[in-house]
């Protein structure tokens, strides 16, 4: 990473004391893979890839405790040899101690705040992941004592217009942690992780007799769900539980157990989504000297079984290769990337760095 600090007679008489900081790190890739699965309709790489990234982030602290921030990143190459620079994920901040004002690719208020209890089907507060022309999020979160409170807008891609209110708050009371979150009904409907529907959210978590549980009850404008998550370490197991009732369709549940000691960890997750079962099973193993080996499969019903291995070593100075091979069959709706390291499918050589 490279970091320019720029300190000069302007920006003192500015800022008094302040300087700016220029945060420049950047990513390249070249990789080969043998198959795709375009019955999913994916993005997986066809034989020979590549791509190159650059992030920056700018800071002043100002004279007045407050900072101001602005962040953003543009593809240099994808797959071909230089493009057009188009800035992504922009992020403008102004923030101290005690609150902060955010625009851009940023999370609403109750996406930021909202704890659930599992699988909850009516909880899906719109979140940053949103896909339009322009879309954004305005958003102000202010801390007083041991409560945060959060309020937001998105921003409408169609008219540039604030739609779309979203209130949070999350308080500390005794050994309780408790979150209450609405967000209203949008007026412009946007496309990817966005819901245009009404939805409130209340939130309890608490820690006793060494576990931690989360009881939480959210609805929509269609339904509503009713969740307990509990989680209790057993050693080196760490064991998670929730239920889910559903006002609509089937109730959710679902059993995680995390096991990790040393070079191995190993995930096992069990899910019952809507009726649909879910097996997932995760490991790894670090070899040392650089050398981790991850392994996996992934069972779904009505659809065919899904598994991977894989090798990824450190050449240093943030320099890594990936060796993996991955396969999900072809009945039912197969993915085209698998396991927790979302691997393509068939066989994967890539060299990735990090600057």
């Amino acid at each position: 990473m490279k970091k320019i600090l720029l300190a000069s007679a302007s920006i003192v008489a500015f800022a008094g004391v302040a300087a700016a900081e220029v945060n420049y790190t950047g990513s390249a890739t070249l990789g080969y893979n043998d198959e795709v699965n375009a019955a999913a309709g994916g993005d997986d790489n066809d034989g020979f890839y590549w791509d190159a990234n650059v992030a920056v982030t700018l800071s002043q602290e100002l004279d007045n405790g407050l900072t101001a921030a602005a962040s953003f990143d543009y593809d240099v190459a994808d797959n071909n040899t230089g493009q057009d620079l188009t800035s992504g994920g922009y992020v403008l901040s102004l923030t101290s101690d005690m609150a902060g004002l955010y625009y851009g690719d940023t999370g609403t208020a109750a996406d930021s705040l909202w704890v659930s209890a599992g699988d909850m089907e009516s909880d899906g507060f719109t979140s940053d992941a949103f896909d339009g022309a322009n879309d954004a999020v305005l958003r102000g979160d202010m801390t007083f004592g041991d409560v945060d409170v959060s309020v937001s807008y998105t921003i409408a891609s169609a008219t540039q217009d604030l739609d779309q209110l979203s209130v949070a708050a999350k308080a500390a009371l005794g050994q309780f942690t408790v979150v209450a979150a609405y967000e209203e009904a949008a007026d412009v409907a946007e496309a990817g992780d966005f819901n245009d529907d009404e939805i409130m959210g209340l939130s309890v978590s608490t820690s006793m007799a060494g576990a931690d549980f989360v009881l939480a009850y959210a609805e929509d404008e269609n339904s509503d769900s009713t969740g307990l998550k509990v989680t209790y370490p057993v050693g080196p197991v760490k064991l998670t539980a929730y239920y889910v009732s559903e006002s609509v369709g089937d109730d959710n549940y679902g059993v995680k157990a995390a096991y990790a000691n040393g070079p191995v960890s190993l995930t096992v997750d069990y899910q019952d989504d809507q009726g649909v079962a879910k097996t997932s099973i995760d490991g790894s193993y670090d070899l040392a000297n650089g050398l981790m080996v991850y392994a996996g499969a992934y069972m779904e019903d009505n659809q065919d079984d899904e598994y991977y291995v894989a090798g990824q070593y450190d050449l240093g100075g943030d320099a890594t290769l990936l060796v993996s091979y991955a396969d999900a069959g072809t009945t039912g709706n197969a993915d085209d990337e698998v396991g927790a390291g979302d691997y393509q499918l068939g066989t994967t050589v890539e060299v990735s760095f990090s600057f």
